[in-house]
């Protein structure tokens, strides 16, 4: 059940060359209020929107508009499968493009940007290549600064992999090339269930965000694409332009995150100004283990209260 569930969809024409692809937008509450939009951005990338849901409270409690949309490749927007493994069409470009022009079809001029975790690294792109005049806030929420096979993020990963709490034949096949996509998701569900949302069973508009990852008609072209040999993730890393990113910056994590402290410590030491908050209670996904407080932390960087 979604938080809010008084809301406007619709999807924005996306025209790349001589091709229009489709990205799905969720609005909640009214754009023309007159109060500046709040604009929700997705992980993965290959994930969808829906698992961001519970951010929708801002509107319901502050009146404040928030968009969601789903990126080209994920949700509800157009699937590109015959691009897989095509690193020279899957760009931060091609997402960032796409995100301006959902807010051109939208009519958005100033906003404040929600970007979780891919969704985090993608804000940064768009602050450090575009240098948006609109954007009046950063929230960076569970995100890092630097992806590399075996650095950061994946690092990150297997630590807490190691001493989970979970049975040992799980920690392999999360880690078998060999495992199904269905042991495999089992065995997620268990690690996830410690560091990436600690609700119990877990929301059904969180597994819906992670179905596009991980569920049966999974589409991961956009993520194996980013992150393959050739892609923009692949040693993808912005430590030293980090002082460039003059947005006010909130950043944010969980205390058994994969986002650890050691991988959101650069942000706060570089970015000028920024202020960071931990969720005590919290994994990967605060908006949902902390769900009250996180909105309220967010209301009140943002000026809301």
């Amino acid at each position: 059940m979604t938080a809010f569930p008084n809301f406007s969809d619709g999807k924005a024409p996306y025209t790349i060359g001589d091709r229009t692809y489709e990205t799905y937008y969720k609005i909640f509450g009214d754009l023309s209020s007159g109060k500046r939009p709040l604009v929700v951005v997705h992980g993965g990338p290959s994930f969808s929107h829906d698992y961001l849901l519970p951010v929708s409270d801002l509107a319901a409690i502050h009146g404040v508009p928030v968009v969601f949309y789903d990126q080209v490749g994920a949700g509800l927007s157009t699937h590109v499968r015959e691009r897989q493994g095509d690193t020279a069409f899957w760009t931060f470009d091609f997402f960032i493009d796409e995100f301006f022009n959902v807010l051109a079809h939208l009519k958005i001029e100033e906003y404040d940007y929600l970007g979780h975790s891919w969704g985090g690294i993608l804000g940064q792109e768009i602050i450090l290549r575009r240098h948006p005049k609109g954007m009046k806030n950063f929230v960076l929420a569970n995100s890092l600064p630097k992806k590399e096979w075996w650095d950061m993020w994946d690092m990150s990963f297997m630590q807490l992999l190691e001493k989970a709490d979970i049975p040992e034949q799980a920690k392999k096949t999360i880690g078998s090339q060999d495992a199904t996509s269905e042991e495999r998701w089992a065995a997620v569900q268990l690690f996830y269930a410690q560091y990436g949302c600690r609700v119990q069973p877990f929301p059904e508009d969180f597994l819906r965000g992670m179905a596009g990852h991980f569920g049966e008609d999974a589409d991961t072209t956009t993520n194996d694409a980013m992150n393959a040999q050739g892609g923009e993730l692949k040693g993808w890393d912005v430590r030293g332009k980090l002082g460039e990113i003059n947005v006010p910056t909130l950043v944010i994590n969980g205390a058994r995150d994969f986002a650890q402290d050691w991988i959101v410590a650069p942000f706060v030491e570089k970015i000028s100004g920024a202020k960071w908050v931990k969720f005590e209670h919290s994994s990967h996904t605060p908006f949902w283990e902390e769900r009250g407080k996180f909105n309220h932390v967010v209301a009140e960087y943002l000026g809301y209260v």
